[in-house]
């Protein structure tokens, strides 16, 4: 098997290969600064990412939208690229990263005050005062040698007393029986993992034992022969003052698109900048299909302790980069068709 290119990350699994079935992971704080650095990334960059196959709602069609549409509409091209590319108010932790798939550097930055450092010579920066160095352990998490991961993505620190517990709760009675593989993470492999993450409940099962990842299900099924335009005086004011125009069945059970105005786009296009973190937050889950809210929550619970203090905003609610002071679209006139799906 050829040697995957540039660093990687061992993880060692402890597999059940008669129930198929991953029971957890240890691994070094590395596996786990990757892990949390997820919750940091813009929802535009995680889309990104996995080639706009995140699953993550409609936000892959979203952003397929910005894609798509020309430059004209938009007040100069540097709004088009933030939105597809946001910046990562945590860059200069995650620049820190072994592994690091976002690959989004911070704007200011600022050095380490020793300057015996060694870390000077590497060039090490971060784009927030105060930052702990990386000549000092860990970048979002410090102190323990080792973490259990379980299949699910809840975090802790590794005991006996907690992989005994485990054994117990998936009966194993010999633990000699299970087989202990260990897996260098590449960052191609980490980004399929983060796929699994946002749509497994079991995804350190599933990759290991290669499941296929399920497809999107969202799907829209209407004949053009059963829609009828809303009237006028039906039009809908949504929150802000903004107003929409549906289209729909004629029975009333499904909206097909909206015509909208460009405070509503601009509101729209600015969800691919939210980090997933702060949507954690706000909905207590960035997607019911997967599991990135378990370790979410393991940062104020179980690894709260050896979580830096001045990383844990940034990681349990992360801020949007603010970049862009007006409307994104230049015509206030235009209007413009947002499909329901």
């Amino acid at each position: 098997m050829a040697k995957p290119e540039g660093p990687t990350i061992g993880v060692k699994l402890f597999v059940d290969k008669e129930k198929k079935k991953v029971l957890f992971a240890e691994s070094d704080k590395e596996f786990v600064d990757v892990l949390f650095s997820f919750l940091t990334m813009p929802l535009g960059t995680i889309v990104r990412l996995l080639d706009k196959q995140s699953q993550m709602g409609c936000l892959d069609q979203l952003y397929k939208s910005v894609e798509d549409l020309n430059l004209e509409y938009f007040q100069t091209s540097a709004c088009k690229a933030m939105l597809l590319k946001p910046l990562n108010a945590a860059s200069g932790h995650c620049c820190r990263l072994k592994i690091n798939v976002d690959g989004s550097f911070p704007r200011v930055v600022y050095v380490c005050k020793d300057t015996s450092c060694s870390a000077l010579s590497d060039n090490a920066f971060s784009s927030f005062p105060g930052t702990v160095c990386k000549c000092e352990d860990g970048v979002f998490v410090i102190g323990c040698l080792k973490f259990i991961v379980t299949d699910d993505l809840q975090v802790a620190p590794a005991s006996t007393s907690l992989m005994m517990s485990f054994f117990e709760k998936f009966g194993v009675l010999d633990p000699a029986v299970l087989e202990q593989q260990v897996l260098q993470f590449s960052s191609e492999k980490i980004k399929c993992l983060l796929k699994r993450l946002l749509t497994s409940k079991q995804p350190l099962t599933d990759h290991y034992f290669e499941a296929l990842v399920p497809q999107d299900d969202a799907s829209l099924e209407a004949l053009v022969q059963n829609l009828h335009p809303k009237q006028e005086n039906e039009d809908q004011e949504m929150p802000g003052n903004q107003k929409i125009r549906v289209l729909q069945t004629k029975d009333n059970s499904a909206l097909l698109y909206d015509e909208v105005g460009v405070d509503f786009v601009d509101s729209l296009f600015g969800l691919l900048s939210i980090p997933l973190g702060s949507a954690i937050k706000l909905y207590c889950q960035c997607s019911a299909k997967g599991c990135l809210g378990n370790a979410y929550r393991s940062i104020d619970g179980s690894v709260k302790e050896f979580v830096r203090e001045e990383c844990q905003s940034l990681l349990l609610d992360p801020k949007v980069v603010t970049v862009l002071t007006s409307s994104l679209i230049l015509c206030d006139a235009m209007k413009f068709f947002a499909r329901i799906r």
